[in-house]
């Protein structure tokens, strides 16, 4: 799929982007009543920004992603950890054992699903309880809310998770937060993003140069402090 390609070389800017909120980790921990013996599944990993706190925390988790560079990043990132499995295959088709699963979470990565298939899939390999959490890590100064505001982006996301979920749809949740940025994450942090250049394109040195100057202009005092907002949505499948 071509999305599964769309990645390629943002594997080394990728842990510049903002992490998951402990406050956000906490709730779900809670709602799905997690513990130590638990098992997670994280669904399009990335390079295991959502997948660490859970290990951290305890629980044995999957880490499912296609991209090549993506899936290599994400074994280095989590190696100290024992107890999870890797599997480099899509979220429709992961390969993860059948009824072994006590929750299924995914990072900002849901819009890339089929959403039919991997609805399928994740009835397959979740346990009798069926907890399903999708989140979605989104700028939240005053110019982004107008913007979602204006293209009726949260409105979409939300109805898209109804949909999936169809009457298991539990609550939205949001969790808003701020993180420090010093230049350097800053600029990867933008180049992570599957718009920007690459190192090989000719206006990647014109693009970087332009960001450093932007956080110079704004930031000139020290780290900036950005504000993101976590959309969490949270269901669950009775069959």
């Amino acid at each position: 799929m071509a999305h599964e390609t769309q990645f390629n070389g943002k594997a080394q800017f990728y842990n510049s982007r903002p992490t998951y909120p402990q406050e956000c980790i906490d709730y779900l921990i809670k709602q799905f009543n997690l513990s130590s013996d638990s098992v997670i599944a994280d669904i399009g990993a990335g390079t295991g920004i959502l997948t660490k706190p859970f290990l951290e925390f305890g629980c044995s988790a999957y880490a499912v992603e296609p991209n090549e560079d993506m899936f290599l990043e994400c074994n280095k990132q989590l190696s100290r950890f024992s107890k999870v499995t890797f599997f480099k295959t899509s979220a429709e088709k992961t390969g993860i054992p059948s009824c072994s699963c006590d929750a299924v979470v995914v990072g900002t990565a849901f819009h890339w699903f089929e959403k039919e298939n991997f609805r399928a899939e994740c009835k397959r390999i979740l346990k009798h309880k069926k907890n399903v959490a999708l989140l979605r890590i989104a700028n939240n100064t005053e110019a982004d809310k107008q913007i979602e505001k204006i293209n009726h982006c949260l409105e979409q996301d939300l109805n898209d998770a109804k949909a999936f979920f169809g009457e298991g749809f539990m609550e939205h949740v949001c969790f808003e937060y701020t993180q420090s940025f010093d230049e350097e994450r800053y600029i990867r942090h933008l180049l992570s993003s599957a718009t920007a250049p690459l190192p090989k394109d000719a206006n990647f040195d014109e693009f970087v140069l332009h960001r450093k100057t932007v956080f110079k202009r704004h930031f000139a005092k020290g780290p900036a402090e950005l504000p993101f907002v976590v959309n969490c949505y949270i269901g669950r499948f009775d069959t």
